[in-house]
């Protein structure tokens, strides 16, 4: 019998868009089947002169990465330069990026639940899979809860409630991309008709590695 666990090689979980940039790939995410363009609404409201006509969407525009400037190592300078950043949200989004870096990693799946969590019902013998387009791969899966994690990384508690909701508007920054691990991202899901509020004790995180290259410290709009 197949293995249709979430995150099984026969269930992959489909990864919301990392960074599509030029309105060719957003265009391919919108319309192809298994990528779904996500709109960044903070990142939106928050920048300026940096966005392109949107056909589908005209009066909001795009947020196209590849005008800004680019640089190196610069994903410090884009958190503490945006002036919208809570104090907490800059030190989880650079105790995140520091986790990254040790796990040399693109993509790690985290608990992000304070609930006892078996991971044995999750992925299959292999590890935990996930989709790109057409692309599949294995990734990390960290057994220890996020909020913990970041919690001995900060010195500080946080619980798993605010934690979400900080990774909720990181992600509507686009610093990171936020896949929860539900059976609506899954591959067999992803196209049913299902509850939208479906819990997810994992989360697929990634980091967006254009804001490591790409300079935003000059976009920010003036906090009111």
């Amino acid at each position: 019998m197949e293995n249709i666990n979430l995150g099984s090689a026969e269930n992959p979980i489909i990864l919301k868009n990392k960074h599509q940039d030029t309105e060719s790939e957003k265009y391919y995410a919108r319309h192809k089947n298994g990528e779904v363009y996500i709109h960044r609404p903070l990142l939106q409201i928050h920048t300026k002169n940096n966005h392109e006509l949107d056909k589908d969407d005209p009066e909001s525009g795009l947020f196209a990465f590849h005008k800004l400037r680019d640089d190196q190592d610069c994903f410090t300078k884009n958190v503490i330069s945006n002036p919208h950043l809570q104090p907490l949200e800059i030190k989880v989004l650079l105790a995140l990026n520091e986790l990254f870096q040790e796990h040399s990693s693109c993509e790690v799946v985290y608990i992000c639940s304070s609930n006892k969590v078996n991971l044995d019902n999750f992925g299959d013998d292999y590890g935990f899979w996930i989709a790109e387009g057409n692309t599949e791969t294995l990734v990390e899966v960290n057994n220890v809860p996020l909020y913990q994690l970041l919690g001995k990384a900060l010195n500080t508690i946080i619980s798993n409630e605010k934690l979400n909701k900080i990774l909720i508007r990181l992600d509507s920054f686009h610093y990171i991309s936020v896949t929860p691990v539900t059976f609506e991202n899954s591959k067999l899901g992803i196209s049913q008709k299902h509850n939208r509020n479906q819990r997810a004790y994992l989360k697929v995180i990634q980091i967006n590695e254009l804001m490591d290259f790409k300079n935003l410290t000059n976009i920010w709009l003036a906090k009111d």
